[in-house]
């Protein structure tokens, strides 16, 4: 009784514990900060762009997150802008000639990136400049602005290309044409983050590139930060491979399930909580079996047998088998004469042999066996 009573104090106990830990866990994780991925419109991190995306709605700019696949841009509104910041990943072609076909139906794509390099087969030239060095940007007009330019690139020019901003290593934005529509490159998404966007002429020269072209609404491209384009582990197999799945999953908990009933209480086996004194001797022998060391086997019983005569029956270890027949006969009983010159002789040969089988290794170390116990019990 006593027992069944500290064992259900136990259990209060640890599940008090249990519970504890719970609560503690959920009121320190919950007071974490959220962390944001860089250059995501509803981040409010540093590396984050809420604070221009908020920017363009208090402007009355018609603004809108686009979270789907390239393929869904119909294209049917003319002058539309499609913003894409820093995107994670470089599209496959597929995808990429859904954004031409975009641009090509009248719509412009404003491209932020540090590095276009493989965006639209925009090449990039490097550049011997420090990262987030205080350059001087100019426009078209030749109008100077101060602006913090982090990549290490700029952006190579072709003939039909429009430079719309450029510092002395290079074009920092330039305009390319594609059928009725624009694409817009910029190497700098620094300036929309909200750590930089109020910095040096940042706002001034992000006003210019949005009014660079005409546009009645504008898209924030949150795809390409992985809204919405990331598969789900069920989209990544067939149908009927999730259902063999499935099934096999049911089958192994039923099957673990009835495997695992017990009836009683669980017993352990003596072996498992015992150390017999002749594991070592045991482990040993087995090792030998397994090696088919079965001569040195032999060896070694006969080598510590002639121990034992010496200790017990005084007869000189260094004496060959067959120099100590005559007198393993007088101490031992049961064997005669010629029984003891037939076994000490055998004994010999067999010890000189290069290797012995199973069988003679398994006689022969039952006769030894036999007598050491006859010298061990005197």
């Amino acid at each position: 009784m006593q027992i069944s009573q500290t064992g259900k104090k136990t259990w209060i106990w640890l599940t008090v514990i249990l519970l504890l830990f719970v609560i503690f866990s959920y009121f320190l994780v919950s007071k974490q900060p959220q962390e944001y991925p860089g250059y995501v419109s509803e981040s409010p991190a540093p590396a984050g762009t809420k604070a221009f995306y908020t920017y363009l709605q208090d402007e009355n700019i018609d603004t809108k997150k686009w979270e789907h696949a390239p393929g869904l841009l119909t294209g049917e509104n003319k002058q539309e802008i499609l913003l894409m910041i820093e995107p994670f990943y470089v599209p496959e072609r597929a995808e990429m000639e859904e954004y031409i076909d975009y641009m090509e139906a009248g719509n412009t794509i404003l491209l932020f990136k540090s590095n276009p390099e493989g965006m639209f087969d925009v090449k990039t030239n490097p550049v011997m400049t420090e990262a987030g060095e205080n350059v001087t940007v100019s426009d078209q007009q030749d109008e100077e602005y101060k602006a913090l330019v982090h990549s290490m690139v700029r952006i190579q020019e072709e003939e039909s290309d429009e430079v719309l901003l450029k510092d002395n290593a290079g074009p920092v934005a330039l305009k390319r044409s594609f059928g009725d529509g624009s694409l817009v490159v910029v190497n700098s998404p620094n300036w929309l983050t909200n750590d930089y966007i109020t910095d040096e002429d940042h706002v001034e020269l992000i006003s210019a590139l949005l009014q660079e072209e005409q546009h009645n609404s504008l898209l924030v491209d949150e795809y390409i930060h992985g809204s919405g384009n990331k598969p789900s582990t069920a989209a990544l197999y067939p149908k009927w491979m999730l259902v063999l799945a499935l099934q096999l999953a049911i089958l192994t908990l039923l099957w673990l399930m009835y495997k695992g009933k017990r009836f009683g209480p669980i017993r352990m086996p003596r072996e498992a909580t015992v150390r017999f004194s002749n594991e070592q001797t045991t482990a040993l022998a087995a090792w030998y079996q397994r090696g088919r060391r079965y001569q040195d086997s032999l060896k070694l019983q006969a080598d510590y047998l002639k121990l034992l005569l010496q200790e017990k029956w005084g007869i000189p270890y260094r004496r060959s088998w067959q120099e100590s027949s005559e007198l393993i006969t007088k101490r031992d009983k049961q064997l005669s004469e010629d029984e003891a010159r037939t076994f000490t002789r055998g004994l010999q040969d067999l010890l000189n042999k290069e290797s012995v089988n199973k069988q003679e290794y398994l006689a022969w170390s039952k006769q030894l066996d036999r007598l050491r116990r006859e010298v061990e019990e005197e």
